[in-house]
């Protein structure tokens, strides 16, 4: 039982791991048949189904006067980082995706700061804004990028990096929230009951989409995308959740949170194999977040869910 014990969190982590940085990959596949807001919807759609036998019997758990928050939770923590991570891989890359996915835990941190007067060390401040510099590395990486993967002056629609910016402020916003407010409740059911209510104002708008567009597309290039998506929802949406909790309950949130460490590696592998360039100054302004999320994170008892 003892030996179960000592592998079963690295295995978590290791699993965790590649689902979530595999995750931008999945979009990315997606978006060859699907819209930005079919996709998001669909896969919004998928969660609610995914965890339809378990919301009643825990919606009756929550407080009239907390509903409020768990629907703002589904809306700050999926819905609307799901649109915007859909509308940015249309015009930036995976990989940049998923090293710009790894601000979450400074946000995490700043927006405890500013709201809830959150009190931090020299150091940790000193990771916020090492953090920072390493997000303007990628901007600026990504202005400057051209076709072959080189460096020069030009032009780009910046407007999309920061999309996937506000994600994570997003996210850092709803960890917070959790925390403040919904802190009482099981993990579960904070993890069901949000996706389950977001998912009907997901699926009223499939119903208004014009699904039309798909049909020039191939019908094997059909089912990987939609498969694509399905695997995203399922996967990196649904079982994540339910084994990140896990994770938390046999490790702690400090050994948890580790996986923000491995999440931009994998995704800029699995890109990195699909064709995708990723310049110096990009690689730079990663490992310059992952050590600001290290000082961050060396001591403060972030949420379960960070």
């Amino acid at each position: 039982m003892n030996q179960h014990k000592s592998w079963l969190p690295y295995l978590l982590l290791a699993t965790l791991a590649i689902i979530w940085g595999s995750s931008f990959m999945l979009m990315k596949e997606g978006l060859k048949v699907l819209t930005s807001i079919q996709m998001a919807a669909f896969r919004i759609s998928v969660c609610g189904f995914v965890f339809f036998p378990f919301v009643f019997k825990h919606f009756k758990k929550i407080e009239v006067k907390d509903r409020k928050y768990v629907l703002l939770a589904g809306l700050m923590g999926s819905a609307i980082p799901a649109f915007l991570f859909a509308t940015a891989q249309q015009h930036i890359n995976s990989s940049l995706a998923g090293i710009l996915n790894a601000m979450t835990p400074i946000f995490t941190v700043l927006i405890a700061v500013i709201f809830t007067k959150l009190a931090l060390s020299k150091n940790k401040y000193i990771g916020v804004f090492i953090g920072f510099i390493g997000a303007i590395a990628i901007i600026v990486g990504k202005m400057f990028q051209t076709g072959d993967g080189s460096v020069s002056f030009g032009s780009t629609q910046i407007q999309y990096v920061l999309m996937v910016v506000l994600a994570t402020v997003l996210y850092g916003a709803n960890i917070n929230l959790i925390k403040n407010k919904l802190a009482k409740y099981n993990a579960f059911v904070i993890a069901t009951t949000p996706l389950f209510m977001i998912s009907i104002v997901a699926m009223i708008i499939m119903g208004f989409t014009d699904w039309s567009n798909i049909a020039v597309y191939p019908t094997q290039q059909i089912y990987k995308s939609f498969s694509a998506v399905t695997a995203l929802a399922i996967f990196g949406t649904s079982l994540s959740l339910i084994m990140f909790n896990r994770l938390v309950q046999t490790s702690g949130p400090v050994f948890a949170s580790s996986t923000t460490y491995f999440i931009p590696f994998v995704a800029v592998f699995l890109g990195l194999l699909d064709g995708e360039q990723v310049v110096w100054i990009q690689w730079v302004g990663m490992l310059l977040i992952l050590a600001g999320v290290y000082l961050i994170n060396k001591r403060v008892n972030l949420p379960a869910n960070a």
